[in-house]
């Protein structure tokens, strides 16, 4: 398994030693490429439960909360839901709040402060998944998806390199390097496709 150094070698393999980017931006640049393909869509390995206890009507978000799945519909509901108990509640727009306002079954994600907002007092437990942020790679950390598609970050960097060092396009390989990154991240879509069971 790759962790940050590692990367980072291996990307100044592909770009022969050409980058000017400091030791700071190399980290800074593989941060960059890693929320790139972390939020290319939300896959397999990106998704959490949530288990937050919940008296009245506010519940704290987790703090490396994205959004709510998707997976969190049921068949005779279109919006996301949360649980709990055996109860489900609706997710409404944050912005259509005042609809909802005292009718209960209603929740919405109030991002400016990290909470999940009942539209009546509510007790228990909610349950839910959700997609999250992944911690920024170190040095010694790895990205926290398989080991087997660690690639395309090293050719994402160097595309961008390219572009920052804004070198003479004959003597650019960044369209091979996007065609490597492509490749790799095809391969980690078909992957993610397959663990969720899709054909």
């Amino acid at each position: 398994m790759a962790n940050g150094a590692d990367l980072i070698a291996s990307f100044e393999e592909y770009v022969d030693d050409g980058t000017e980017l400091s030791s700071t931006q190399e980290l800074a640049l593989l941060n960059k490429v890693y929320i790139d393909v972390w939020t290319d869509r939300p896959w397999y390995f990106s998704v959490k439960p949530a288990s937050v206890a919940v008296s009245g009507t506010t519940a704290a978000l987790p703090s490396d909360f994205a959004y709510v799945c998707s997976q969190n519909i049921i068949e005779e509901v279109d919006n996301k839901i949360v649980w709990i108990g055996t109860t489900y509640y609706i997710i409404v727009p944050y912005t259509d709040r005042y609809l909802y306002n005292t009718r209960a079954g209603f929740c919405w994600v109030d991002y400016a402060n990290s909470n999940l907002v009942f539209s009546t007092s509510v007790s228990g437990t909610v349950t839910y998944d959700y997609v999250y942020f992944p911690a920024a790679l170190a040095l010694n950390t790895s990205p926290a998806f398989p080991s087997a598609f660690h690639d395309v970050l090293y050719h994402l960097m160097a595309v961008d390199d390219y572009a920052i060092q804004q070198f003479d396009k004959a003597k650019s390989y960044a369209p091979e390097n996007q065609a490597k990154a492509d490749h790799w991240l095809t391969k980690l879509r078909y992957y993610d496709a397959q663990v969720k069971g899709i054909s």
